[in-house]
């Protein structure tokens, strides 16, 4: 019988069990490990970054005792210079010292962009040609001309501009437009091809650089702070992120961001 070489084969394999599992563990690679350690630095700085800024946040308010729960206080101004709590604070000034102010080199902005509400219309002008324009009413397109009324609206057509020009880089582009009239209140919309129409509900609420009055305004109104009659401005353009007005006096063009 030949059992020999079995016996030694298995005893071999047998060996080879036992060796392996004798065998110290392989070391783990060290990358990963490190790699975790330094995300777990860097987000314990920036936390403690975070922690120290908002300390000194507050104790900045806490100084001037000014509320932070206060919805209006950074609108506000405290020391009544013109400059408000939010911009004393970025500059580092006193907010109950009238003295006490950021430079007055570049002029301030005289009203605050602080509120803004939009009506819109199911109107999209989509093409101008030959005098008609092509107009998507909802889910509708309906095809007019000046005079014809928008179906389902108290809307009459009173002007279509056929307006085909080209961009500051050459790029021809489409700023063909079609005012509308409001029959029952006579207010003029217009629309322009490619932009959700607005009504004339849509209006922006600025507020004086104290944040003591406030005034709604509309599309090409010609307004004042009640406290301030003597100085106008005329509304140009009205957008969610921004007001354009002029002061009527100095021709000074002003752009209120939200």
């Amino acid at each position: 019988m030949k059992l020999a070489p079995i016996r030694s084969t298995a005893l071999t394999f047998a060996t080879l069990l036992l060796a392996a599992s004798a065998a110290p563990p392989k070391a783990e690679p060290t990358t990963a490990r490190a790699a975790d350690a330094e995300f777990l630095k860097e987000s314990m700085q920036a936390k403690s970054t975070a922690a120290t800024e908002q300390a000194a946040y507050e104790a900045w308010f806490g100084k001037y005792r000014l509320d932070l729960n206060d919805p209006k206080m950074l609108d506000a101004d405290a020391d009544g210079d013109g400059v408000s709590n939010r911009d004393e604070f970025l500059a580092d000034t006193n907010p109950r010292n009238a003295s006490s102010h950021p430079p007055t080199g570049a002029a301030q902005a005289p009203l605050r962009f602080t509120e803004y509400n939009e009506g819109k219309l199911p109107l999209v002008l989509e093409s101008v040609r030959g005098g008609k324009a092509v107009i998507k009413n909802g889910d509708l397109r309906e095809t007019v001309v000046e005079g014809d009324r928008i179906r389902g609206l108290p809307l009459r057509v009173t002007k279509i501009s056929d307006r085909k020009t080209s961009d500051k880089e050459g790029a021809p582009t489409d700023r063909s437009q079609v005012l509308l009239e409001d029959t029952a209140t006579q207010a003029t919309i217009t629309l322009v091809k490619g932009l959700p129409a607005k009504t004339t509900a849509t209006h922006a609420v600025l507020a004086s650089a104290d944040g003591k009055e406030s005034v709604k305004i509309r599309g090409g109104d010609v307004f004042s702070l009640p406290g301030k009659p003597g100085t106008t401005y005329r509304v140009l353009d009205i957008a969610p992120d921004e007001v354009l007005i002029q002061q009527q006096d100095t021709r000074k063009t002003w752009t209120l961001l939200r």
